[in-house]
């Protein structure tokens, strides 16, 4: 069983162990879900949903991180990989998902229903999205 320990001057870089069996059941699950993102996405060669599979292997690092940390709480290497990759896979997932709402407006000839010009959309969404990432993998980063 893991234990809390600090890491410099009695700071504590978490508030809790983390849990090594949640670890190891959700670095199992981001496992086979990204590896079967992969294999989809060799298979159909649908690039635009790479974001997605890059945003499954990023929550893979973290999970592996995570379960790490259950024995060593008072690494900050350890910990900085897991709060970033956790932190920055789901930015990656937005992404890839405002990429597929630009196609499947385009798909269903639904331009005219769209607040915003279908040519824009993916564009603007995604732009947030970079300044999102940039800016949480600066304040995980900071931490």
């Amino acid at each position: 069983m893991g234990e809390l320990k600090p890491y410099r001057g009695g700071y504590y870089l978490w508030k809790y162990v983390p849990s090594l069996p949640a670890a190891i059941i959700f670095l199992v699950l981001f496992v086979a879900a990204t590896t079967f993102d992969f294999w989809k996405l060799h298979r159909t060669k649908a690039w635009f949903c790479l974001a997605f599979s890059i945003g499954g292997l990023f929550e893979v690092i973290g999970y592996v991180g995570r379960a790490a940390a259950n024995n060593s709480t008072d690494s900050v290497i350890i910990f900085a990989i897991q709060n970033v990759f956790l932190l920055l896979g789901p930015t990656l997932f937005a992404a890839s998902v405002y990429m597929t709402l630009g196609r499947l407006i385009r798909s269903v000839h639904a331009e005219k229903h769209s607040l915003v010009p279908i040519n824009w959309l993916t564009k603007i969404f995604v732009m947030g999205d970079v300044v999102s990432f940039l800016v949480q993998g600066g304040a995980s980063g900071l931490i």
